[in-house]
């Protein structure tokens, strides 16, 4: 299985393919011309952002590190690097902090896959060590992105496509 190791990537940015509603989410790591993408759920976006910022949190606290403010870092906004294909879809998502960065390892089944890996050896994996900026940068994009989706039914708060859905509140 392949293992991809970004120490201080050029990007690492998520993004989307696809119309609100039927929206398929990657992450994307580059750096001197390698490209990878990790094909991924919006919920695992959400609790990837949230992860970071827990983490980001605590460092502060517990460091005494000054952070960035979002409004303080400048935030990647262009699209996916294409032509891509997914290296890998995510089975695993871990952050941590060694003092310095902050790492996303993102771990999974190879597409076509069908038996699940008798080791973590046999996972494809990406390792992306960040800055504290880019750490916060990565966090207001994911934000961002995930907020572009279905607008939420105002009864129920579950997400409402054009032509409408089933509102448990209206039953």
């Amino acid at each position: 299985m392949q293992r991809y190791v970004f120490e201080s990537p050029d990007r690492f940015v998520v993004g989307t393919v696809g119309q609100p509603g039927d929206r398929n989410f990657f992450l994307q790591a580059a750096d001197r011309g390698q490209v990878v993408t990790v094909g991924l759920e919006k919920t695992e976006v959400s609790a990837l952002a949230d992860g970071l910022n827990t983490l980001l949190g605590q460092v502060g606290q517990t460091q005494g590190i000054a952070l960035p403010a979002a409004a303080d870092v400048e935030i990647d906004l262009a699209p996916l690097d294409a032509p891509f294909q997914e290296d890998f879809h995510l089975g695993q998502l871990t952050v941590s902090w060694d003092g310095h960065r902050v790492f996303v390892e993102a771990a999974g089944l190879s597409p076509g896959e069908i038996r699940l890996p008798d080791s973590e050896d046999e996972l494809d994996s990406l390792r992306v060590g960040l800055s504290i900026r880019q750490a916060r940068a990565f966090i207001e994009r994911a934000r961002t992105v995930v907020a572009a989706g279905r607008p939420p039914c105002v009864l129920c708060g579950r997400p409402d496509d054009p032509g409408g859905h089933f509102c448990p509140r209206l039953n």
